[in-house]
């Protein structure tokens, strides 16, 4: 875990930690979909949190599979984002377009998850932590992706935002 990673920063040292979903945008400017080199097929990007948000769907309008299998051991990570989706299902519901706020939801929910992970390790920050969250966005073969920063924060040595460095980047 964070204890693990942290015990291998340097005593004076500083770590960064970025975190984020990712979204595919087509030439076309479809969200969720991504052309990849040599492969004819425009494929779901991200396939994992296309598969969360229709369950949730599934859930929300009704439609889903009752069951009492809550983890498959074959996709931990699967499960997992079920579940980190499942406080956003009205959100979504509402959205004007899903797949444009789906990396949001889940930007969103995996920000409470590293900020709660950076406090509980905290003791292990030597010097620093800057925390780099946003959304990945992957585009086509000819075109350079991006990165959609959403928080810079850094972090003292005791685990408390001192901060604030996203307007340095945007």
């Amino acid at each position: 875990g964070f204890g693990a990673m942290a015990a291998h920063i340097p005593d004076d040292g500083y770590c960064l930690v970025v975190h984020g979903p990712h979204v595919g945008i087509t030439k076309d400017g479809l969200i969720g979909k991504v052309e990849r080199p040599g492969i004819a097929l425009v494929d779901n990007c991200c396939g994992s949190a296309i598969a969360a948000s229709n369950y949730l769907k599934g859930i929300t309008d009704g439609g889903a599979k009752i069951t009492t299998k809550l983890q498959s051991f074959s996709d931990f990570q699967q499960g997992a984002v079920q579940e980190l989706i499942l406080p956003f299902g009205k959100r979504l519901g509402e959205a004007e377009n899903r797949m444009k706020e789906l990396p949001y939801a889940l930007y969103d929910s995996q920000d409470i998850l590293v900020r709660d992970i950076i406090n509980t390790g905290k003791g292990g920050i030597k010097k620093g932590l800057a925390l780099l969250g946003g959304i990945q966005i992957n585009t086509g073969p000819d075109t350079l992706d991006y990165f959609h920063p959403l928080r810079f924060d850094l972090y003292d040595e005791n685990g408390k935002v001192v901060d604030d460095l996203l307007p340095l980047i945007v």
